[in-house]
């Protein structure tokens, strides 16, 4: 497994879930210091950040958060951590499970609450159930 620094896209995505949480400890937290591998999703870009523990489990979501995908789609972006409270994963889930197509361009796009996303360009599940008639945009 080949493990590298964060991306800078990710870098905001982990400052900005890291500044929601109410402890000193995550925020002293070296981002420039924590490697990790892009994970096998489908391309929606969960991360595994490195560590010498040989079998690490899923402990706990530390904190989350949503944005608008380039097609619309909301993607959910969390820290995990493992059984030990040390970062485990950065998950990125798109609700179509397709590949995501961008990362968040600010922290101000990252909400907590899926239902403050903006939703102007949101295409609707016209090309998820292939209804016909399901219109383009909301309206």
């Amino acid at each position: 497994m080949a493990f590298r620094s964060l991306l800078p896209g990710e870098v905001l995505i982990m400052k900005t879930l890291l500044d929601r949480v109410d402890e000193p400890k995550w925020s002293a937290l070296d981002l420039d210091a924590l490697r990790v591998s892009d994970m096998n999703d489908g391309g929606m870009g969960s991360l595994l950040f490195e560590s010498t523990k040989p079998s690490r489990r899923f402990g706990l979501t530390l904190s989350e958060g949503w944005f608008n995908d380039e097609d619309g789609f909301p993607v959910l972006v969390a820290i995990n951590l493992d059984k030990d409270n040390d970062v485990f994963e950065l998950d990125s889930w798109k609700v179509d499970f397709s590949p995501r197509r961008r990362m968040p361009k600010s922290a101000a796009e990252i909400v907590s609450d899926p239902a403050d996303l903006q939703q102007e360009e949101y295409v609707g599940p016209k090309h998820i159930n292939g209804r016909p008639d399901a219109p383009d945009k909301p309206g």
